[in-house]
């Protein structure tokens, strides 16, 4: 009796020795697959979002490039108008 107790532990350890292998197994390929599904996303969404607000963020500087640009050609123009208009005063003057 006692040795059909021990052979029936020893069955059941066993037992519970491939649930866990399995159960780890099972674990492992959850993971896996949930880091796949997180990679495919980040490629397909984040990815697409930072091209997206890269591509805005060289748009505006070059927007902000031409207008400085401009700016500088105002400037020019109002200081050459300032130059002659000072030049015509003094001869008026």
């Amino acid at each position: 009796m006692d040795k059909e107790m021990l052979e029936q532990f020893q069955i059941i350890i066993q037992e519970m020795g491939n649930m866990e292998k399995r159960l780890c197994a099972k674990i492992e390929n959850d993971i896996k697959e949930s880091e796949t599904r997180t990679r495919v996303y980040i490629e397909n969404q984040v990815t697409k979002r930072i091209d997206s607000l890269f591509d805005g963020y060289k748009l505006v500087h070059e927007k902000q490039w031409e207008l400085e640009r401009q700016t500088e050609a105002l400037k020019q123009q109002v200081d050459d108008l300032q130059n002659r208009l000072a030049a015509l005063e003094s001869r008026i003057a």
